[in-house]
């Protein structure tokens, strides 16, 4: 039989130095742990301030930028409404004015349109107005003057239409003449034929005449009424 062997020795217990290095070590891992974790939550915490003053930083330019839309919209709409006001007065302005000039055309209108008729009236009342082409008479003229202005006059007229005119209605003519028988300014109408194309063809006529005939004894009445007919 085998001899019995005695039990191994038991390992000798660590020596006092090692112990304290281990535990020293431990020591340091664990506080570099905890320094890295520090560090961990410093960054996060960092990283937080910075979003939020980032989402600050957007939501106040948001908001500046809501305040200028804002300003801006308001300073629009008052703009329209001081221009719209401006047009308002002016559109009023312009109406008044206007009010104002058609009275006054039609009070110079009828100031004139009753001068022209008292003239008429009175040169009439003076002289009577003759036919076709004749000329007012006056208590200088004599009887034949009417025709020798017609014959002065009817030359120069222009008028093919003449024939399709239904009767023959005259256009009379306020006309001013110089001592040598010159008409003097344009002749103004007094009373229309009714043909507004009749009346511009008279009315040319006298003016190409230029000049109307001295009566039988040399003479010439300073104004006449004078009466033009499409038809001879």
């Amino acid at each position: 039989p085998q001899a019995a062997r005695p039990p191994e020795p038991a390992p000798p217990p660590p020596k006092a130095p090692d112990i304290a290095l281990e535990r020293e070590k431990k020591l340091r891992e664990q506080k570099e742990r905890e320094r890295e974790r520090e560090e961990e939550l410093a960054k996060q915490q960092q990283q937080k301030k910075a979003e939020a003053a980032r989402k600050a930083a957007q939501e106040k330019k948001e908001q500046e930028a809501r305040e200028r839309a804002e300003d801006e919209a308001e300073r629009k709409k008052e703009q329209q409404q001081k221009l719209a006001e401006a047009k308002k007065k002016q559109e009023a302005e312009a109406a008044k004015k206007k009010e104002a000039e058609t009275k006054a055309a039609q009070q110079a209108a009828a100031q004139s349109a009753a001068d022209r008729a008292a003239t008429l009236k009175r040169m009439q009342a003076m002289a009577g107005t003759g036919g076709e082409g004749n000329a007012a008479r006056s208590s200088g003229p004599s009887g034949s003057y009417g025709g020798k202005v017609a014959a002065a006059v009817r030359p120069n007229v222009v008028y093919p239409e003449a024939d399709l005119v239904n009767g023959n209605p005259g256009a009379e003519f306020d006309v001013r003449l110089a001592p040598d028988g010159t008409i003097v300014g344009t002749p103004q109408l007094v009373k229309s034929s009714g043909l507004t194309n009749w009346d511009e063809a008279a009315l040319r006529a006298l003016q190409k005449t230029e000049k109307l005939p001295r009566d039988v004894d040399g003479t010439v009445p300073p104004r006449l009424i004078v009466t033009l007919r499409p038809k001879r």
